[in-house]
């Protein structure tokens, strides 16, 4: 048996506990929150993801044809959503829609589990305010899909009921999934194989203290089922590459250039606890991070632990996912932005219990203006964030009309943008390659912006479809000569370099795409030769290959040893 669900700490509880309305109540706000989230653009992880898994469908091997540093998981969901809706722009952000709907709803089931309907809808939609208000840059990000998997996998194991080693066996598989999108999820392996099996009731009584609910004969048994299902889906990865011939190119990716990439986060983070911390902090804000403290010192004092604890437990898990990945990218987050929600919704139901019992004891001394006054407070802290949700999803639903009416024209002025995506500038490079492009040319992008390959259907013609590692001191200097050597036997029609395009906490250099060619002399030689300036650009300049081949290339070797 599993751990049964907590009982309401007061009866005031159980009357907010009408499931049906709070759920329907959840989900309509989520509804009408992302809704606007079809407009938004592909930014540069989600276009690589994108132009990733059009290869694979075309038959190319990961890492070995095409390259990012990622695990694989990622990269074959985006494949699958490439076969879904081909090469539509408002591809990420319907899938962010259904993901958002599908992610709330396991929200909503765990947190009701524990800490009642009524916290189950506040953390609802409390999750899916930040995650709208992150807008598209963490729309289908890999730590999304991975919190899908992870929170499939325990409630198959939390299931009551019959097929109890069949479902173990598939939330291993499961778990497996979300391993293979990033291996931090290991640690949420407790949240699954532990976590369902404790009773928390002896926390709130003395000696405080967790049990497990069945035998440990028994628990050991159906974890270990769990881990055969882990086991399975490691092996079944890994078997594919080393049949595709993609050994090598795993190996060295995964377990040579990843490892670097990550360590050189703390080699060259000046101060790296000080600055985690306050990644935190900018991340989470001190509201959050407050009001998590509150409510576990009230879970505490009000004898509430054998509720809130899954819940802090989770929040531990969540951050602790957060903080193995070294680098504290906001849509890192997204594995534990579910359960500092949770806390909200915690926070939330006791605060309106709170203002019952001051009114209820104002009604019972006769002070009826006083409870009046109570509720007119509390009315006012609930609708204090109101108002400017209700004015930011107006200024969004204008979006989405402006987006119906001309999509082009919107995506090129999108006002949103990460200040790094220059949308209007790739507008105009995809629109100029559509209307020059025949259909033998190819084109190859200087630059981390993978979008122009994808809106042109054309394949990048080297395995690096961003140059973030080709202009980073964590990958094989080898790999810059590789890319020039591929060039150099079929030289695209097209070639774009762009500008401002600089992310210094991943390359560790503060040259754009254009300013590190002073630096890559093989890259620069091949341009020369073989290439003019066409069109100008803000933030990219196109080249077009001249159609009469230069005579004999300076060899990429030759070059090199001048350098």
């Amino acid at each position: 048996m599993m751990a049964a669900d907590p009982a309401p700490s007061d009866p005031f509880v159980a009357s907010l506990r009408h499931r049906r309305l709070w759920f329907i109540a959840a989900f309509v706000f989520v509804l009408v929150r992302s809704i606007p989230n079809i407009v938004y653009p592909i930014a540069r992880d989600q276009a690589t993801y994108l132009v990733i898994g059009q290869s694979l469908l075309e038959g190319q091997h990961l890492y070995q044809d095409v390259w990012d540093n990622k695990p694989p998981g990622i990269f074959f969901l985006f494949a699958l959503i490439v076969k879904l809706f081909d090469h539509a722009m408002w591809c990420v952000g319907l899938v962010d829609i259904l993901w958002l709907l599908a992610i709330s709803y396991c929200i909503f089931r765990f947190t009701e589990r524990y800490l009642g309907s009524a916290a189950a809808a506040i953390a609802v939609a409390t999750n899916a305010t930040w995650h709208v208000w992150a807008g598209y840059w963490e729309a289908a990000q890999t730590e999304t899909f991975l919190m899908l998997f992870v929170f499939v996998s325990y409630f198959l194991v939390a299931r009551e009921g019959r097929w109890v080693r069949s479902r173990h066996f598939a939330a291993g598989l499961f778990f497996g999934a979300a391993f293979w999108l990033k291996y931090n999820a290991v640690m949420f392996l407790p949240f699954i194989a532990i976590l369902p099996y404790l009773d928390f009731q002896g926390l709130d009584r003395a000696p405080r203290r967790v049990r497990l609910v069945i035998p440990w004969r028994q628990w050991f048994s159906r974890v270990a089922l769990v881990g055969v299902g882990w086991a399975l889906t490691v092996v079944v990865v890994l078997g594919h590459f080393w049949l595709a011939g993609a050994w090598e190119a795993l190996k060295e990716v995964q377990f040579e250039v990843l490892p670097l990439y990550s360590r050189m986060a703390l080699e060259r983070t000046p101060d790296y606890p000080l600055w985690a911390i306050n990644q935190t902090e900018f991340v989470l804000g001190p509201p959050t991070e407050i009001a998590t403290l509150v409510a576990l010192v009230l879970a505490w004092r009000l004898r509430d632990l054998a509720r809130f604890a899954p819940v802090l437990l989770s929040v531990a898990m969540g951050y602790a996912c957060v903080a193995l990945q070294v680098r504290f990218h906001a849509y890192g987050f997204e594995t534990a932005f579910p359960f500092f929600a949770m806390a909200w919704g915690y926070l939330g139901v006791k605060l309106f219990q709170g203002f019952h019992v001051v009114a209820r004891g104002c009604l019972a001394r006769g002070w009826r203006l006083a409870r009046v006054l109570v509720w007119v407070v509390f009315a006012n802290v609930i609708l204090w964030p109101v108002p400017e949700q209700v004015v930011n999803i107006g200024v969004h639903y204008q979006a989405l009309g402006h987006w119906w009416r001309e999509r082009d024209v919107f995506y090129a002025g999108y006002p949103w943008p990460n200040p790094i995506s220059h949308f209007p500038d790739q507008i105009r490079v995809i629109n100029y390659l559509r209307s020059h492009l025949q259909p033998e040319d190819g084109v190859f992008v200087w630059g981390s912006e993978p979008l122009i390959y994808f809106l042109t259907r054309r394949p990048c013609p080297t395995r690096f479809v961003s140059n973030l590692a080709l202009i980073s001191p964590w990958s094989p200097p080898a790999w810059r000569i590789e890319m020039v050597e591929d060039l150099r036997k079929a030289p695209p029609r097209y070639l774009v370099v762009a500008r401002d395009d600089a992310v210094p906490a991943i390359s560790y250099t503060r040259w754009d795409s254009e300013e590190f060619l002073n630096v890559y002399p093989e890259f620069t030689i091949f341009i020369a030769d073989y290439y003019q300036p066409e069109e100008d650009l803000e933030n990219f300049v196109i080249y077009r290959r001249r159609e009469i081949r230069p005579g004999p290339a300076v060899a990429v070797g030759a070059a090199s040893s001048q350098k």
